[in-house]
């Protein structure tokens, strides 16, 4: 973990270290040693999203044209960067939401869980 308490990263820390593979948390940990560097910030974006994805939303769409910053969306960009086949909707998406209540209804999942993760993300 790193040594010095970063207030602003206290909920990603938390995530990552509840949460996370061994991988992940080791990589955050680097990633935080820096985190000034736009690169890092992104990557540890990406980390967050993909345990968010995992655990608690469940979502296993890919990344959908819907989103009004498809076109220029840095995480989709970085996921390329990053040579990362799976490329999920994520909570940045102006529609995920709206996807994931159509994700629960085709999938037979509760909507009440993502009702609480959605406001959960809207705090």
């Amino acid at each position: 973990m790193a040594k010095e308490y970063l207030p602003v990263f206290a909920e990603e820390i938390f995530i990552v270290n509840l949460y996370g593979t061994d991988e992940e948390i080791y990589e955050f940990n680097e990633l935080m040693k820096e985190t000034h560097v736009e690169k890092n910030l992104m990557s540890m974006t990406l980390i967050i999203e993909e345990i968010k994805r995992r655990n608690f939303l469940k979502i296993n769409w890919q990344c959908c044209s819907r989103c009004r910053y498809y076109a220029n969306c840095k995480i989709n960009w970085y996921r390329g960067e990053r040579h990362m086949n799976n490329r999920h909707c994520c909570t940045y998406c102006q529609n995920f939401w709206d996807c994931h209540s159509k994700f629960c209804k085709e999938n037979n999942l509760s909507e009440k869980s993502a009702e609480i993760c959605k406001q959960k993300h809207a705090q």
